[in-house]
């Protein structure tokens, strides 16, 4: 089951664009926030986020 925690993670990515950002925002480390995203990626078996070199794009599955 996707934790809160996971979920506000996707919703900073959307709102903040950038990894850096949005883990800025929540207080948390880059990695700790990509590990946040990976796990609710794996529970839904889909990505929620595409990865750009510069920022993300939210997938349909992360809207």
């Amino acid at each position: 089951m996707a934790t809160l925690r996971a979920l506000e993670c996707l919703v900073a990515l959307v709102d903040h664009g950038s990894v850096t950002r949005a883990a800025t925002a929540l207080g948390l480390s880059q990695p700790a926030l990509s590990h946040q995203i990976g796990s609710l990626e794996r529970e839904l078996g889909t990505p929620v986020v595409h990865k750009l070199g510069r920022g993300v794009r939210v997938t349909a599955a992360g809207r």
